[in-house]
């Protein structure tokens, strides 16, 4: 066997598994652990770590943490890839093996680490605490935890994509709601909304306090926080738009339902609901006829019709859905020659 390109492992890998070729997979299995004949594969880092994450999608981990490995031997200090280390092993790895990853990224000046490699990193340990034999160890690990989503806080500057600097703030919220510290938690996602250097990039820590405060029946902050996330102009959504607008419409319907003001306002509440409803993918069934039952609810109250086409939009998804299905069945990644 000869693998010329990195593309070309993740594409066999792929389509033996489609295939039933399972001696073949396996074949490219031990071909990635030889170190001398895995020298062949080509490809700069960036295309090690995308194939590995193309890999992932499919749920092929080990083979993933194996190619993650052979790009590591030749880009050392690329923190990408040692980041996919510690990410995929936690799959399919000790989390004692996956120690000397933690080690070598501990190595590298921080101007040159990605979110990749703080996310990880936070992950791992997140994972190990409660591994901690005794109070010491415990204290130890929290604070190499803290040091973490700090450190990352403190070098926002070197992040080439700004829109993952609120990866720190979401970090901080989940160490401190695991420790059962709610006022800690919110307050970190708090300081990505005033942060000025995440205020306009921080629409995971928006919705994540727009549920906070829904799950409460605090629906004037929930509205604040669900208006903000979908404000907030992304190239690429970090956050579910459908799920974040069906919140806000939620949490407005509530609002104006408190403040006796609704029948008058109606129609923001049902533009809302349009917008969930239309941003929702179609395997959100139970979403979707939640929007279409609150939407009817409200047009039989205040008697005033909505006018969404529910029908049509319907019609709509499930076009869209056979449009995507055939992309992907007309898609070569998962053949091999």
């Amino acid at each position: 066997m000869y693998i010329p390109s990195v593309k070309e492992v993740a594409r066999k890998i792929v389509g033996y598994y489609n295939t039933e070729a399972y001696e073949e997979l396996k074949a490219v299995g031990k071909y990635l652990e030889n170190n001398d004949v895995a020298k062949s594969i080509s490809g700069d880092g960036d295309e090690f770590h995308n194939a590995t994450v193309q890999l992932t999608i499919y749920g092929f981990y080990d083979y993933a943490y194996s190619l993650a490995y052979v790009g590591h031997n030749r880009y050392s200090c690329n923190t990408d890839l040692l980041g996919d280390l510690i990410a995929y092993g936690l799959h399919c790895k000790s989390l004692n093996e996956l120690q000397q990853w933690y080690e070598k990224l501990k190595k590298i000046n921080k101007r040159f680490w990605t979110w990749r490699a703080y996310q990880f990193s936070f992950d791992y340990w997140m994972e190990r605490l409660p591994y901690a034999e005794n109070e010491d160890e415990l204290n130890i690990w929290e604070n190499i935890i803290e040091n973490i989503f700090e450190s990352f806080k403190q070098n926002f500057q070197y992040l080439k994509d700004k829109s993952d600097c609120e990866k720190a703030y979401m970090m901080e919220f989940e160490y401190y709601n695991s420790k059962g510290e709610e006022d800690k938690a919110i307050s970190a996602l708090k300081a990505a909304t005033e942060d000025g250097r995440t205020i306009n990039k921080c629409a995971q820590c928006a919705l994540k306090l727009a549920d906070r405060y829904f799950e409460i029946g605090d629906y004037d902050n929930s509205f604040i926080y669900a208006n903000m996330a979908v404000e907030i102009k992304e190239d690429q959504p970090s956050i579910n738009l459908g799920y974040t607008y069906y919140i806000l419409a939620m949490s407005l319907e509530w609002k104006e339902k408190k403040n006796h003001s609704i029948a008058s306002n109606i129609r923001q509440v049902y533009n809302a609901y349009f917008a969930a409803y239309i941003h929702l993918d179609s395997d959100r069934t139970n979403l979707l006829d939640s929007v279409k039952k609150q939407v009817k609810q409200l047009e039989y109250e205040f008697g005033q019709p909505s006018n969404i086409l529910f029908d049509d939009l319907d019609n709509e998804k499930n076009d869209n859905m056979q449009s995507i299905l055939k992309l992907l069945n007309n898609n070569n990644f998962g053949q091999v020659d």
